[in-house]
């Protein structure tokens, strides 16, 4: 349940805090008192869209926090399925800031959460009613959604939905792979053209990197020639040579073998680098490669390499290996394409089967809300008649849709008649404002238990009717405050007379500035504020009576 907010510099509310407890609770006050901020204010707990007009005039931020305690199992489930873990004590806390430039922000027990989350979360612990959701109950939309909740068809829609979802997934495959015959072969071409062009090139990943050192090396033959002359030269043929040398050494040391005790591994030392500069010399030349190749013909041969790999890299990609990546893709695509009238066939043959599935789900769900529906025509209309329509008759009516939705392939919609003889019609074309407020009393009272709901916010929901309708109401409201918290801002004192707990909204001027203040009502303060809704400014004694015996009677009528 609800069981506080704090409200600072919303509108004309500086700041207010106000605890609640697990009943039902009325709000009461004159008409601009306030009491339509603190329904705001809690539909900004709820997700609601915020503005910076909202924000108290010279206030940089506006601010609205509530403490949800005494929560229901299921309402812990889902809250932990949102990623949202009560506290130690199984408390929820949300707070909400709404700011000047626009801007604002959501935590949920200290820790940031978007407005998605909180606008799921909070279906669970709230719902509010005015005169604008009374405009949504004329909506077929949300008939099916009711009509679910009450005929708990959780089983079916579930078993609807994931085959649902199978037969929606092979149908994007589908259209998919089933383009345009004239875009297929023009794809087709295509694809062909590009592989065969990367195909015939023959490309290498390292190739072009090996090319460019080529280039350069044919670019400084002459340097290199000379160059790897001399060195080989010097190292191993020509005159004087380091190896020369170290033959000399070595014949020299070896006649020193019998003598010095170490001579024999200077020597092989010795050896070991005559032969390490022979490869030294020998690798030269290989790396110089041909010396009397001819240049012009070798550089006309890499730049024609480099010149078609450049054009490659233009079209297709960056690099090399990427373009050979690009062409195995191509190669997959058109393979495809080419498999596609296989798989289409493979898929048309799945669709079918799951249709069948499909269509024997949707069937059952059908079956179950078409059972239900009669049960809840049948607990609306009994609420209704005790909220004085006594000539009331509600119908559930199906239409078949010709496609496959994700809640099924019916639509839902709710006719009434209010008067007898009159054949149902949709809600919209009958129900008054008043009807319409008791409509949706009777379908909350049905479904209370049901969609497990924490609190019931109903605000103003006397407008358009009054007397022993009011009385009505307000009961079965108090009726309904047994299985869930029940909010109600009223002018009624019908109403407020049978609530457990009664608020009155007001306002008052504070340096030179109006503010909202609520305050919990005793017993005498409830029988002056009664009085008041009943005779206006002019308090009597005969109103303070009726007072007193509206809010004596109310166990009586329960």
């Amino acid at each position: 349940m609800l069981s506080s907010i704090h409200i600072e510099n919303i509108a004309l509310i500086k700041s207010i805090d106000i605890d609640f407890s697990r009943k039902f609770s009325a709000f009461t006050g004159e008409t601009g008192a306030g009491k339509s901020i603190i329904i705001d204010s809690i539909g900004l707990i709820c997700g609601a869209k915020a503005s910076k007009e909202m924000i108290r005039a010279g206030e940089q931020s506006a601010l609205v926090e509530a403490i949800f305690t005494e929560l229901f199992e299921s309402t812990k489930q889902k809250s932990e399925e949102l990623g949202i873990h009560p506290d130690e004590d199984g408390c929820i806390f949300i707070q909400r800031t709404v700011t000047a430039d626009g801007k604002g922000t959501v935590r949920v027990n200290g820790r940031q959460v978007p407005l998605s989350i909180l606008k799921e979360l909070s279906s669970y612990l709230i719902n509010i009613h005015g005169q604008h959701d009374n405009q949504d109950l004329l909506k077929p939309e949300k008939h099916l959604f009711i009509l679910d909740c009450f005929g708990e068809t959780e089983v079916e829609r579930a078993t609807y939905s994931e085959l649902y979802h199978d037969y929606q997934k092979i149908i994007n495959e589908k259209n998919t792979i089933s383009t345009d015959d004239r875009e297929k072969q023009r794809r087709t071409e295509m694809l062909k053209f590009q592989i065969d062009e990367i195909s015939t090139a023959k490309l290498k990943p390292s190739e072009e990197e090996k090319l460019i050192i080529e280039k350069k090396r044919i670019n400084n033959l002459e340097k290199i020639a000379l160059n790897v002359s001399t060195a080989y030269e010097a190292l191993y043929r020509g005159n004087k040579s380091v190896t020369e040398g170290l033959e000399k050494a070595i014949l020299a040391i070896g006649n020193l073998h019998t003598i010095i005790d170490r001579a024999p591994e200077y020597t092989e030392k010795l050896e070991s680098m005559k032969y390490e500069i022979i490869d030294i010399a020998e690798l030269l030349v290989d790396q110089a490669g041909d010396i009397e190749e001819n240049p012009t013909e070798a550089l006309n041969k890499i730049e024609g390499r480099l010149d078609l790999i450049y054009r490659l890299k233009q079209k297709y990609a960056p690099s090399v290996q990427q373009i050979i990546e690009f062409c195995e893709q191509a190669k997959k695509e058109l393979s495809d394409i080419e498999l596609s009238e296989i798989r289409l066939a493979e898929l048309e043959k799945k669709r079918k089967a799951i249709k069948e599935k499909l269509l024997d789900a949707a069937l059952a769900l059908s079956n179950k809300r078409k059972e239900k529906a009669k049960k809840l025509s049948n607990e609306i209309e009994n609420e209704l008649q005790y909220l004085d329509m006594p000539n009331v008759k509600f119908h559930v009516d199906f239409s078949k849709n010709d496609t496959f939705c994700s809640y099924g392939n019916e639509n839902v919609e709710f006719l009434i008649s209010t008067n007898r003889g009159e054949p149902p019609k949709p809600l919209q074309k009958i129900a008054s404002g008043g009807e319409l407020s008791r409509i949706m009393l009777a379908i909350k009272s049905v479904i209370a238990e049901k969609d497990g709901v924490e609190t019931l916010i109903f605000d103003e929901i006397d407008t358009g009717i009054s007397g022993k309708t009011s009385r009505s109401i307000g009961i079965k409201l108090l009726q309904t405050a047994t299985t869930c918290q029940v909010l109600c801002v009223t002018h009624s004192a019908q109403i407020a007379s049978l609530a457990n707990l009664h608020y009155l909204v007001s306002k008052k001027e504070k340096e030179n500035r109006t503010e909202t203040s609520i305050r919990k009502l005793s017993y005498e303060d409830r029988i002056t504020e009664i009085a008041r809704i009943i005779a206006g400014m002019d308090i009597t004694d005969a109103a303070r009576e009726t007072a007193v015996e509206l809010i004596e009677n109310k166990n009586s009528e329960k």
